[in-house]
């Protein structure tokens, strides 16, 4: 497993590089370490962005280059149109690179666990793909939830939630969350003051935290976010509710 830094509030000490891509149609970008590793028993975890309606997958840089600065190589797909579509497309074409000798990242990416996770639209994407594609084992949601808070309901998979406290997602993202038929253990996190671009932005650290926690095997960050005191749990701006974890092991448990 590559990760590298520990700070997920700062970028990591790894160089970037930003790509187009050209499958499905084109207009996504891949976001990874320049360098990758050569190291044989070590590889890079793997996560899709899902952009907001009407917004390019570059405008979220910021938290991209931040992820892929601590080992995590992402595609950022061109649109979130809430289904799952381009993100297993994106998926599909990182398996072709993980398998063809030509890549860079030939047989250097971990597709076993793939993390989901977009802003407004894209975190209907990440929860379509939830639902639908095996390979995802964690998703993440920016400022969104579904209009039906039903899409929760038959996941395993542990499930986070960003929303700003006066973003237009809030009665969403709380019904998504209360649906009394969940049985996946989920973390919901309000930010005081925060709107509907809270969750890539002033949010960016808890999105590489969970990601490092649920794809990296993390488990110290677990206090993080369900600790009383942690980063992320009822401190600072943030305001926490979580159920249905008791059961739960991440994958190196």
């Amino acid at each position: 497993m590559v990760l590298a830094g520990d700070n997920v509030n700062a970028n990591g000490p790894l160089e970037t590089t930003v790509q187009d891509l050209s499958f499905s149609g084109g207009g996504h970008i891949l976001v990874r370490p320049t360098t990758l590793t050569t190291e044989p028993n070590k590889k890079h975890p793997v996560a899709i962005w899902g952009p907001g309606g009407g917004t390019p997958p570059r405008d979220y840089l910021q938290l991209l280059t931040r992820m892929a600065s601590h080992g995590f190589v992402l595609v950022g797909i061109r649109e979130s149109t809430g289904d799952a579509v381009l993100m297993s497309a994106a998926i599909d074409w990182l398996e072709a690179q993980d398998a063809d000798e030509n890549s860079p990242m030939y047989g250097r990416l971990i597709l076993d666990r793939v993390g989901v996770f977009g802003h407004s639209m894209g975190g209907l994407s990440s929860e379509a793909a939830a639902q639908t594609d095996k390979r995802v084992s964690t998703a993440l949601l920016d400022n969104s939830g579904s209009f039906e808070h039903n899409a929760l309901v038959n996941l395993k998979i542990p499930v986070g939630i960003i929303y700003g406290e006066t973003g237009q997602e809030a009665p969403n993202a709380e019904g998504d969350f209360n649906n009394a038929g969940n049985k996946g253990p989920v973390w919901l996190g309000k930010m005081k003051g925060g709107g509907h671009g809270s969750g890539p932005w002033d949010g960016a650290g808890a999105n590489v935290a969970w990601m490092r926690w649920h794809l990296g095997g993390e488990n110290s960050r677990k206090d993080a976010f369900l600790k009383d005191g942690g980063d992320y749990n009822n401190t600072g701006v943030w305001q926490t509710q979580s159920k249905n974890w008791n059961e739960w092991k991440n994958w190196n448990e």
